[in-house]
């Protein structure tokens, strides 16, 4: 029979670099705001542009999207962790 005790306490917690943590958590925490934030920008200035020319809401939708699509290619690229400088 197997020792209930031995199996039933948890492994240590892994030692780790705290400033590389608290990085990561910093990194993590910023991907929502990159990603609100170019819907809104898109968004925003597609309205100022509707508003401008006339038309209905066809520049704030597009620029809109526009803006998601890029906020989900930062939030990709930060994810993946691939950098220009090859870091």
């Amino acid at each position: 029979m197997p020792d209930k005790d031995r199996d039933s306490k948890p492994s240590p917690a892994p030692r780790g670099d705290p400033q590389g943590f608290a990085r990561q958590l910093a990194n993590v925490m910023d991907l929502p705001f990159v990603l609100v934030g170019s819907v809104v920008i898109g968004a925003g200035l597609g309205y100022l542009l509707d508003k401008r020319l006339g038309t209905s809401p066809v520049f704030a939708l597009l620029l809109g999207v526009l803006g998601f699509a890029g906020g989900m290619f930062e939030v990709i690229r930060r994810l993946s962790g691939k950098r220009k400088n090859g870091q």
